[in-house]
């Protein structure tokens, strides 16, 4: 049976990590032992599949298998893993010796994971296998998912902005393992996009949002509509996965096809070529590939709910429940550097964090910064919005700083350094983080101590340094030191490099708001600590700064 035109060159794999995933993978040889003659041996082809295809591909070769296959007399035994394609990929560019079996072909749900791995061929250090992507045996679209009461407060809006960005609570899956995650985070990046190579800040808090109830696998999505379809999220699923559910759940999904459009879950055969392969394995693969492209396991794959690879629903696909027969309307299939690049946009929004903020609370805080607002309006609002999609595994402190405090010291704790979902006061941490910061437009007064707040913000942070998070202190400032009782910058400099520990870093990120601000000084205490200093003129960068800081987050303090 000739190859679908689609076939692309084999290119060697890299030994690199391409995602740190691991998932357990359950084995079983489908053969037929003590034939009749017609061959004797065993040549075997080592087949992984993903899960939700499992069901027909088992089918499939057990059939295939029935009719006693063989090579120059050899039996040919399939033997079918099912496997993430996420773990298929990490374990073919991690080759070990003794480790995980390198499949022969590869069945993943999209050909998002093959390219990627494509992509990093030029790191390749050594023999490793080859990929040879062949045509799609079956598609399905990614949708819109919810229970039915959820499906009712959603109305009749349908688009995947609706769902991420309101309305209803919502998750995505693990983008790292799980291909509906990053095709959902695909769909993300091209409705809020980049702007000039850097990403948008509604892109980067969207990430940060979706990120923070992230899920290992949409089983596990399904799982809350089954144990709570009053409360169970939104989630993006494939529509195969809505139909196999629902052949058997007593708490039916529902599902929309986004008004925006949608990507297709392509499900490539992909052929593995590695050394020392035995001979006539390239011969038994075209056979069992033959057998999938086969009319009977086209209608094997549309019973169990998939498309066939033109988007068609095929002779029996079954309807019902908002499944509708006609084609979704797809949008561009994203490229590898896409997908890497989102990916690792998601990754620096993600990060656990343990971050002190500290906010200037002198007088002149009170200007106008532009757009109507006080600076320290300003201020209060990035506190707020930071609040809104940080994870609850963020810890968060909060202080104010100017002259006028008790003493000589020129800072006051509003709130600890501590989990933003400790409890605390009656309440969490969280809600007294958004009660202190509401209340600093009433607390301005005296002048700028900047120096030795920084050096205490900074000392506080490494004391209780956190290997497992990003540690760093935050400084919003409009002005410049004005103790002259304190630390002078070249003191204060001097100390921060003196008491540093490469192996503990704590940057110091500053926002300079307004005019007067003196950004010299800031980018030196931003650069002794391997932080850095914005500059926000205006209203509106603001939020830009706190994008940049931290999309930042993963290469400090070598940014």
């Amino acid at each position: 049976m000739p190859r679908p035109s689609t076939r692309l060159k084999r290119v060697a794999l890299p030994l690199g990590v391409l995602l740190g995933v691991t998932a357990a993978a359950a084995t079983t040889i489908v053969a037929l032992r003590g034939w009749d003659g017609t061959c004797s041996g065993e040549l075997p082809v080592n087949l992984a599949v993903t899960a939700n295809m499992e069901r027909p591909v088992r089918a499939v070769v057990d059939e295939f298998q029935a009719g006693k296959p063989a090579v120059d007399g050899t039996c040919v035994q399939v033997r079918v893993a099912t496997k993430a394609a996420s773990a298929v990929a990490n374990d073919l560019v991690n080759v070990m010796p003794g480790g995980t079996r390198t499949p022969n072909v590869w069945l993943p749900d999209s050909g998002l994971w093959p390219a990627r791995v494509l992509q990093q061929a030029g790191s390749a250090s050594g023999p490793v296998p080859e990929l040879d992507i062949r045509g799609s045996l079956a598609g399905s679209p990614l949708v819109i998912a919810t229970s039915m009461p959820v499906s009712d407060r959603l109305g009749d809006a349908s688009g995947w902005r609706k769902m991420i960005q309101g309305g209803v609570p919502a998750v995505i899956g693990d983008p790292t393992s799980s291909t509906e995650g990053l095709a959902t985070l695909m769909l993300i990046r091209s409705l809020l996009g980049n702007s000039d190579g850097t990403p948008r800040p509604e892109l980067v808090e969207t990430l940060m949002r979706v990120g923070r109830n992230s899920l290992p696998s949409m089983r596990d999505a399904f799982a809350k509509v089954e144990q709570d379809p009053l409360t169970a999220p939104a989630f993006s699923a494939t529509e195969q996965a809505v139909i196999a559910y629902n052949a058997t759940a007593a708490n039916k999904v529902t599902l929309r096809y986004a008004e925006e459009g949608t990507l297709n879950l392509d499900h490539p055969l992909v052929r593995v070529t590695s050394r020392g392969e035995p001979a006539g394995l390239d011969r038994a693969v075209d056979l069992l590939e033959t057998a999938l492209r086969a009319p009977v396991a086209a209608k094997r794959f549309a019973e169990a709910g998939f498309r066939d690879p033109q988007g068609a629903a095929s002779s029996g696909w079954p309807e019902g429940l908002g499944v509708r027969a006609a084609a979704a309307k797809l949008l561009p299939t994203p490229t590898p550097a896409e997908a890497t690049e989102v990916l690792r946009t998601f990754s620096a929004a993600t990060l656990d964090a343990r971050m002190l903020t500290v906010i200037d609370v002198s007088g002149s805080m009170q200007a106008k910064a532009g757009n109507g607002q006080t600076r320290m309006e300003l201020a209060r609002d990035a506190a707020l919005t930071a609040l809104g999609v940080l994870p609850d595994s963020t810890q968060l402190g909060l202080w104010i700083f100017s002259t006028n405090h008790s003493g000589s010291q020129d800072w006051t704790q509003l709130v600890s350094l501590g989990p933003l979902m400790e409890r605390m006061n009656g309440g969490t941490r969280r809600d007294a983080l958004k009660a202190a910061a509401a209340t600093l437009p009433n607390r301005t007064r005296g002048a700028t101590g900047l120096y030795d707040t920084a050096l205490a913000a900074w000392r506080t942070v490494r004391a209780d340094h956190d290997p497992t998070k990003v540690n760093s202190v935050v400084l919003i400032t409009d002005g410049r030191n004005e103790d002259q009782q304190g630390l002078d910058l070249a003191g204060l400099l001097q100390t921060l490099r003196a008491e540093a520990n490469p192996a503990q870093p704590v940057p110091i990120i500053l926002i300079g708001l307004g005019p007067e601000v003196d950004m010299e000084a800031l980018q030196q205490i931003g650069t002794a600590t391997g932080g850095k200093a914005y500059a926000a003129r205006e209203a509106q960068d603001v939020r830009g700064v706190l994008v940049d800081a931290v999309i930042q987050r993963r290469c400090r303090p070598n940014c």
